[in-house]
């Protein structure tokens, strides 16, 4: 399952949580459950963040709320909200 996003495009339907959900877990190389700063880092690129590795570490401080360095399950929620906030287009 893949998807075609841009962000700023004016044309574009905004990606619903689950595209983010779906466009997170497929980033998730080691297929561990939990997303790293470099598997976010993948997402957000994806995402074609302007700049990846800063919305990866962003994302990371919103969402790991146990303070492990990864985002499990139970953040999960957390991280689509902030990415769902910077307002990603699918076209």
């Amino acid at each position: 399952m893949g998807f075609d996003v841009m962000n700023k495009t004016p044309h574009g339907l905004p990606v619903t949580e689950e595209q983010l959900r779906a466009i997170f877990m497929e980033s998730d190389i080691n297929k561990d459950g939990l997303l790293s700063k470099k598997e976010l880092k993948q997402a957000f690129g994806r995402l074609v963040a302007l700049i990846p590795a800063f919305r990866a570490y962003r994302g990371l401080h919103h969402a790991d709320a146990n303070h492990d360095g990864v985002v499990d399950k139970d953040e999960l929620d957390e991280l689509i909200k902030y990415a769902n906030r910077l307002g990603y287009k699918v076209t």
